[in-house]
Parts: structure tokens; sequence; C-alpha cells
């Protein structure tokens, strides 16, 4: 079982057994059959709740939605996700503090993917590189550039470059950029 909450670990390696899953998942419709996934979505979610939902329901399984504030719970989070252990087979969530993720996972027997924090958004960053990669097949050569501030996809991209040893460079307003150094920096 492998949680996926961040790139800053990914491989090469990785990223294409993940692709090659991926192609093959167009061919199995069924990989999620009898397969629970409980998602804690905040109901300003539209873009990636959908997206999960729908993909989970076209593999087979069967989605259950909480909003994120539920597992703001008086018990312990190890209490929670203990139960859920009993009865679903992967969690996605989607929460503002990646710490509070991490720990959902240390807590977890089941596979737990971050939807997206204030901090990153790997799900996102790995579907355009996956995009990317169906147009280009060197992919990992290009020099990709970030336009804008700071943000949870902007660290993502950074983490992302690091782990599989692409260029990259953020464009944004002076005073406005990333906390990680990066080697390459148009400010405007």
């Amino acid at each position: 079982m492998n949680h996926f909450l961040t790139l800053k670990d990914i491989t090469v390696s990785i990223v294409n057994e993940i692709f090659s899953i991926a192609d093959t998942i167009k061919e199995n419709d069924n990989l999620l059959n009898r397969k629970s996934v409980v998602l804690f979505f905040p109901n300003s979610s539209i873009r990636t709740r959908v997206t999960f939902e729908k993909g989970i329901v076209a593999l087979g399984g069967q989605p259950i939605l909480f909003p994120s504030d539920a597992l703001d719970k008086k018990e312990a989070i190890r209490d929670v996700i203990g139960y859920l252990n009993n009865w679903a087979d992967c969690l996605i969530v989607r929460h503002n503090r990646l710490d509070y993720i991490e720990n959902i996972a240390k807590c977890s027997a089941m596979p737990v993917i971050n939807a997206m924090t204030s901090e990153n958004h790997p799900c996102e960053v790995l579907s355009d590189l996956y995009a990317i990669s169906k147009i280009k097949e060197e992919y990992l050569s290009l020099q990709y550039t970030f336009v804008g501030k700071c943000g949870n996809i902007a660290n993502t991209w950074f983490e992302a470059s690091r782990a599989l040893g692409f260029r990259f460079r953020q464009c944004c307003p002076q005073g406005k950029i990333m906390k990680y150094r990066v080697l390459r920096l148009c400010v405007i």
C-alpha cells in the first residue's frame, strides 16, 4: 500500500509506473469493482471533487462523500480512521493542512490520496505531466514555467522538478516568489 501525499520523494520510475497504470485503466473499467472510496472534500470544491467522483464511478467503485469538516471531531483522528479501515478501500482527502493528511496516512491501513492542501496539489501536477507525456515523449527534458505567485500549484511544480530533474522557472509579481529557492526566476 502506498499513500500519495506529495511529489517530494517521487522518482521517475514511480511516475512511469503510475503512467503505465493510467494507460491500462482505459482498458479495465472495473478496476475498482466492489471497492469503496471515502472522500473528504469541502463543500466549495467542484472541479477536483467531480473528477475524483466521476473517475471512481467510471472504474466501477463506490464513492462515499463527506465534507472535510466531518474530520473535525472530538474523537481522535486515529479512531476515526480506524473505523474507516474496516469499511473502505481508499481515502481521498482535501484539507488545508498537509500535516493533517500525513497524520491520517499514519493511522490508515488503506491508501490515502492528498486531493489538495494549501501547500500542495500533487494530483493536479501529476495529471498535467501525464497529459504532457502523451504529447511529448521526452516531457522530462522540457523546461516548465509557472506564471503566478507562490501557492500550492507552484510549490508542487517545484517539488516535481526537484524530484524528477526537469528544468523549472516561475514568473511572478515581485515579492510573491515561492518559499523554495528557484535556480531560474523571472520577477515582473
